[in-house]
């Protein structure tokens, strides 16, 4: 969940270099690596011929803005909410129904028919309980600020999409009737980061693991797991009182689009029941049609009931995020 510049610089160099082809969709994911390979091989045994270009979310959300005028892609795969939330907003989408819509839940349906999640990633708080006992565990992410917790967690970039999700996810629960943030929030965040190890680097927060000074981490579920496994230690995720922030990564086709019947056929095939439960076999994420879910393995079932989904509305989130990170960077950090 972390972007790395010089991967995304390559990649949308790369990107920038290749021409479109004319009969293949062109697709915008930040799916990259393997992930991707997947994508394309699956696409094409099923007869999509499609061109995947990969970056990070920022990086493919800066350029799908610059070629608002002159859209590249066809499609856009695997941004997470609040971004496609923005770029609805500036008219980039067409709405289209799925045929695998009608069964999808409610939180997951865009209002204007344009974006549509599959996905579904908690942003978890967790802990070693080798290192804190399940007793002494915090039980809900406001708990953080307590002296208990001084020095362990951490806390990540404001670039990196977790922490920007996780600290949104705190920040909702002190907003005001007109949606802004109460002071009392922005004191709490004073709070929370002093008391944090704050990082700036991937390898700073491991080593904050490692050494033995962190035993409690706020991460992407499959992050959390990651780090478990790379530590060799047991580790078990908080369904946290008050919710634990899930994200989910959209789908929707470009409003200028000249391959709009591939398009769709490519938003019909992607979304299926089978292809979800195919991609969640292979990589463990948690697909949010009921029916896929059901066909996904065991271990992937049980994941997605681990938390209880806190309430948040991404898309009234997505206007303001920017400036109350603006305000983090600026005043807190």
């Amino acid at each position: 969940m972390k972007l790395s510049c010089a991967f995304v610089s390559a990649a949308i160099t790369l990107a920038a270099a290749l021409p479109a082809m004319a009969d293949s969709l062109t697709i915008y994911s930040p799916q990259g690596d393997e992930r991707a390979a997947w994508i394309t091989e699956q696409a094409k045994a099923a007869g999509h011929d499609i061109k995947l270009l990969t970056a990070g979310g920022g990086e493919l959300f800066d350029r799908l803005l610059a070629e608002k005028n002159n859209p590249q892609a066809d499609v856009v795969l695997g941004m997470v909410d609040t971004s496609m939330a923005l770029l609805k907003k500036e008219g980039l989408f067409q709405a289209y129904t799925p045929t695998w819509a009608k069964d999808l839940p409610a939180p997951y349906k865009d209002a204007d028919g344009m974006v549509y999640k599959f996905w579904q990633t908690p942003i978890v708080l967790a802990y070693y309980p080798d290192r804190l006992p399940d007793a002494e565990a915090p039980k809900s992410w406001l708990d953080l600020t307590k002296d208990e917790y001084a020095g362990k967690y951490v806390i990540g970039a404001t670039a990196w999409q977790t922490t920007r999700m996780y600290l949104a996810g705190i920040l909702v629960r002190f907003l005001d009737a007109n949606g802004e943030v109460k002071e009392g929030g922005w004191d709490f965040l004073q709070k929370l980061y002093a008391n944090a190890v704050v990082v700036n680097d991937a390898d700073a927060q491991v080593q904050a693991f490692k050494s033995g000074e962190a035993s409690i981490d706020l991460n992407w579920l499959g992050g959390t797991f990651k780090l478990a496994k790379d530590l060799d230690r047991n580790v078990k995720v908080v369904d946290a009182e008050g919710g634990t922030p899930v994200i989910s990564e959209g789908l929707a086709i470009m409003a200028g689009t000249h391959h709009l019947d591939e398009a769709k056929a490519f938003v019909d095939w992607w979304g299926s029941a089978d292809v979800m439960a195919a991609y969640a076999t292979k990589f463990g994420q948690a697909p949010v049609l009921p029916e896929a879910l059901a066909k996904s393995p065991p271990t992937v079932q049980e994941n997605a009931r681990l938390v209880k989904a806190q309430p948040i509305d991404w898309d009234a989130i997505a206007p303001k995020l920017d400036t109350w990170l603006q305000k983090i960077e600026l005043e807190i950090r």
